[in-house]
């Protein structure tokens, strides 16, 4: 974990290195719309799933250096004055769902609910990109929504942020950079390891990575001398909980499993018993 390099002045110094250096940059529902992407390129990304207003700050960041990137609402999150503001001035509105952890795993409520959110949503500004909330204090993913018939262009929709084609090993021609965790840990071709945003600013100025998809989490961006002490101390706390949350729902999911491998083989036992003597009886 990084505990500096998060801070607003860090943001706008990553951008203006990517645009020094050439690249161009594409919202979510461009990289699905644009038949052939200018290289190199950045797809940007942002989760808000808190402070709302560091989304903001950063948007004007973007917007006064011509960049348009993608913002993903969650319900508690959005605001429609601002989302509409922030889509005028050229940014991308998504739904950051989380619909199927609110209703306990209920695939059919989940669409009824998903459903509503977005028709809510649509009032204000158009929403074409969805992407996924963690939701860490559930044991249900959210992205496990789309396991049944529906999909998302049964809403409608153009793609989701994950079917973005990238990967954080450079196994891909886009690489995959994330703040998540206050730590960017991925690995550049031809460059090395990249942890801190310092590091992700040589990797640019050095040519080695041709493609980006960034995702940068507003409320990890610190817009004031009080966020910038703040928010090192509540990042740690929070991926500590995380930790503990996703090891308690693996565990979960894994007894779950052992039960109904369980219960399946005590069925298969039952019938082939009843078929053995069945066959006796004859």
């Amino acid at each position: 974990m990084q505990l500096s390099g998060f801070g607003l002045s860090d943001y706008k110094q990553l951008l203006r290195t990517a645009l020094d250096q050439g690249y161009e940059f594409y919202t979510v529902a461009e990289y699905f719309d644009t038949t052939t992407l200018d290289t190199p390129s950045i797809v940007l990304r942002h989760d808000v799933d808190r402070r709302v207003h560091n989304a903001v700050a950063l948007a004007e960041v973007e917007t006064d250096l011509g960049i348009d990137a993608t913002y993903y609402f969650r319900t508690s999150t959005f605001d429609p004055g601002l989302a509409e503001s922030m889509e005028a001035d050229g940014h991308e509105i998504g739904y950051h769902y989380e619909d199927l952890a609110n209703e306990r795993g209920d695939v059919r409520r989940a669409h009824a609910r998903f459903a509503a959110n977005l028709a809510s949503f649509r009032q204000h500004v158009t929403v074409d990109t969805i992407c996924s909330h963690g939701s860490p204090l559930s044991p249900h993913l959210n992205t496990d929504l789309w396991e049944g018939t529906r999909t998302p262009a049964d809403y409608d929709l153009t793609g989701r942020a994950y079917e973005v084609e990238a990967d954080d090993d450079g196994t891909s021609e886009r690489l995959y950079c994330s703040d998540t965790g206050r730590d960017w840990n991925v690995s550049v071709p031809g460059f090395g390891r990249v942890r801190s945003t310092d590091d992700v600013i040589r990797a640019l100025e050095s040519e080695a990575c041709q493609d980006l998809y960034l995702l940068a989490h507003p409320s990890r961006w610190a817009t004031s001398r009080i966020q910038s002490v703040e928010r090192p101390s509540w990042d740690i706390a929070a991926e500590t909980g995380k930790a503990i949350a996703s090891g308690v729902h693996n565990l979960q999911r894994t007894s779950r499993r052992f039960a109904e491998r369980t219960h399946v083989a005590g069925a298969v036992r039952a019938i082939a018993s009843t078929t053995s003597t069945t066959r006796s009886e004859r």
